[in-house]
């Protein structure tokens, strides 16, 4: 039995010499695919100074949370500001700050 680089290496030959089947063609693909994948994960672990795949996945949700939460303050401050400095009816104003500071559900 051969190894994934064995394989890897083989198919690669083939597809130069042109000579690759249409099987061959999606297990290279799977291949490289996944050489991707694992790529991807090295990297991220680099950015994230760790060599541990799930701590890496951890900081990078708590990332995307951060930037989340960022961007909803962001949206927030950017109503108060237009309710504050628009023609906007006391009454309307009043109901808007109101949702605006009431807890989520």
């Amino acid at each position: 039995m051969t190894t994934q680089p064995e394989r890897l290496h083989h198919l690669l030959d083939r597809l130069l010499r042109d000579v690759l089947l249409p099987e061959e063609r999606e297990q290279l693909a799977q291949l490289v695919r996944e050489r991707e994948e694992r790529l991807t994960d090295y990297e991220n672990r680099i950015n994230w100074h760790t060599a541990c795949a799930s701590c890496a996945r951890i900081l990078d949700s708590a990332y995307v949370e951060t930037v989340r939460a960022d961007t909803a303050e962001a949206t927030v401050a950017r109503v108060r500001q237009a309710v504050d400095a628009g023609p906007v009816g006391s009454c309307c104003a009043h109901l808007i700050h109101a949702a605006l500071n009431s807890p989520a559900t």
